[in-house]
């Protein structure tokens, strides 16, 4: 069981995006971003269609929830966009042949899904409706989106049955993937310094208008809309609120059993319904065996698995509740019978029963109080705003009105496309730190109207004045200067550099002055951390001098020797990676089965649009 919400989060999220994308990277392809004509729609088939809206966000979606965030220049360059394309792809031809095949999934299969996702459990592995709507709100998935995922999943299935259940696959293959694991490259290599700015002639306006004009689709703003907007949020009513000393003693009389910190105790817990095992496992706990290690070499079991954390009394099963919390540190009990059977657990912490003083309670019921009067008088506020809009008022004069008691700043935000994109003649195009509510309300309202007031970020309201629509156009040179001299500029200093570079090797007779023999899962090379200049060296396919840029670094490359790195082929290891790939037979033949569905439902590919915004991010 996972054993943070945020990887719970992150597990359903790449569930849903995994649903149907066995390999990882489209093997059928996504077709070329490069074909296809102008429109909203990127996808289509005879009875659905996907909007280039909804990709951007699968794409976005795909990558906030990553770690590390990658921008949507490192998501173009590791290819993760063609596999949320290839994923969608997928997902509408299932669907529209299920559709076509008049296939259904059932309520009850449907609850039964969301029921055995592990990470919608508690601790004692039930089902949580907390977890459930948490985890989504955080991957950004509505019920709605989770339910389609599921009915996706389980048309997928239906369609597939015929060869899902293949389990075994050449170990020919395996042994080649294997292979291509434990590729090494020994290599010679040279890094350069990014030349220094001071060493580049300005360039002339004629050199910079060449520049503009040679790149000058990369420049294109598309439609866009400038925007005002009015955020409204409870703390602009704290200062209206008066609270007095019976509100406070009637909220302590009520809310004081929460402020008592109960004993909570950290948890190892094993469960078998094997009575033997239970009791071997025990004898040796008590010959002084380590839990965990034991737990893993009889049971198979990780430390996220036995540990289930802090828990409170009420937290534990009746037949086991007493009996550990009247256990002392570092106890271990058991075998006690539970309705999950046979369990032996040991207490490793325990936190002990706390209460807060008087002062602080008091204090803490006044900030609640504060904000749930608040909260009232805000919802009181909107039925007046409410009303501000339907007389007429523009969004400048709500922001002045009476209703509030201090000045509300309204926002301006200008150029921004249906994607959510921000443009900008001066500054570089950006994504716009809103949730997909908030571009969506920008695009459903009138030019020159209001739009309704929409909640985000739970207790946050918000009000739209679309101000302009701009027609799509092609920014002329004098307004975009700065700009394509930036551009201009990047690459000037890259082919400095690489000339300067080209003359230090050629006199050294090609010798680099460094070596090292490099893995695919490596992530530096000598001082350079960048996860993706390795991949990028495992993709030189000659022993010719290449050079690739990363960061402020030229680094000069050849390869030396291509090898594969001494490993143990045993039968755990083919076995474990025979359970990995033969489910991916499916795919090796479901990629025949998609290009038929593909065909026959008539699957059209409009990527130019896409492409076009791909390339403006990369030029910015």
């Amino acid at each position: 069981m996972l054993r943070a919400l945020r990887n719970q989060t992150k597990s359903i999220f790449f569930k849903c995006f995994l649903v149907l994308l066995v390999c990882g990277f489209a093997l059928w392809g996504v077709g070329d971003l490069t074909g296809g004509s102008k429109g909203k729609t990127i996808l289509s088939v005879e009875n659905q269609t996907i909007s280039i809206e909804e990709a951007l966000n699968e794409i976005n979606r795909a990558r906030y929830m990553l770690p590390d965030r990658p921008s949507l220049e490192d998501t173009i360059k590791n290819g993760m966009h063609k596999s949320v394309l290839n994923k969608l792809e997928q997902e509408i031809l299932i669907n529209e042949e299920a559709n076509f095949l008049d296939l259904n999934v059932p309520l009850s299969e449907q609850m039964r899904l969301i029921k055995e996702e592990k990470a919608f459990k508690d601790p004692l592995g039930k089902f949580s409706q907390n977890k459930f709507i948490q985890s989504l709100k955080n991957a950004g998935l509505s019920e709605e989106k989770y339910l389609d995922t599921i009915k996706t999943q389980s048309n997928f299935k239906q369609l597939s049955m015929p060869i899902i259940n293949n389990d075994y696959y050449n170990k020919k293959i395996v042994k080649k993937i294997i292979d291509w694991q434990n590729e090494v490259r020994d290599i010679e290599y040279e890094t350069f310094k990014i030349v220094n700015q001071n060493e580049i002639i300005n360039p002339s306006d004629d050199v910079l208008k060449s520049f503009y004009e040679k790149n000058k689709k990369s420049y294109e703003i598309p439609i866009t809309r400038d925007i005002k907007y009015l955020e409204i949020i409870p703390s602009y009513f704290e200062n209206q609120i008066i609270i007095n000393k019976k509100q406070i003693d009637e909220k302590y009389k009520i809310e004081k059993s929460n402020y008592k910190i109960e004993e909570t105790r950290e948890i190892l817990q094993i469960t078998t319904q094997n009575e033997i095992k239970a009791q071997e496992f025990l004898d040796l706990i008590k010959k002084g065996k380590n839990f965990n290690e034991l737990a893993k070499s009889k049971f198979n079991l990780n430390k996220s698995d036995t540990n289930l954390g802090y828990l409170k009394k009420s937290d534990l099963p009746s037949e086991s509740a007493n009996i550990i919390f009247n256990a002392r540190l570092n106890e271990t009990l058991g075998p006690i019978k539970t309705k999950f059977g046979l369990s032996i657990y040991k207490i490793i912490t325990i936190s002990p029963e706390k209460k807060p003083n008087y002062e602080d309670i008091i204090k803490d019921i006044k900030k609640k109080l504060i904000k749930e009067l608040s909260l009232e008088i805000l919802f009181e506020k909107l039925d007046e705003i409410e009303d501000l809009i339907a007389e007429g008022n523009n969004i400048e004069e709500i922001a002045k009105s009476n209703i509030f008691d201090k000045t509300i700043k309204v926002r301006n935000l200008n150029k921004i496309s249906k994607q959510g994109f921000v443009y900008s003649y001066v500054g570089e195009t950006s994504f716009l730190d809103k949730k997909p509510e908030f571009i969506k309300n920008i695009w459903n309202t009138e030019v020159n109207e209001l739009s309704e007031i929409f909640n985000l970020n739970g207790d946050n309201y918000y009000i739209l004045e679309i101000v302009n629509q701009n027609n799509s156009v092609t920014p002329k040179f004098n307004l975009i200067k700065n700009k394509v001299f930036n551009q201009w500029l990047k690459q000037e200093l890259i082919f400095k550099t690489k000339e300067k570079a080209k003359k230090i090797v050629e006199s050294k007779k090609n010798k680099l002055s460094s070596k090292s023999s490099i893995k695919r899962n490596d992530k530096i090379l000598g001082n350079i951390k960048d996860k993706y200049l390795i991949n990028k060296v495992f993709e030189i396919e000659n022993n010719e001098i290449e050079y690739i840029v990363s960061g402020d670094n030229l680094i000069v490359i050849k390869v030396i020797n291509t090898k594969t790195d001494d490993y143990k082929f045993n039968k755990k290891t083919f076995d474990e990676l025979n359970l990995n790939f033969s489910k991916s037979f499916l795919n090796d033949i479901s990629n025949f089965y998609v290009q038929h569905l593909a065909l026959k439902h008539k699957l059209q590919r409009n990527y130019n649009e896409l492409e076009n915004y791909f390339v403006n991010q990369q030029n910015n």
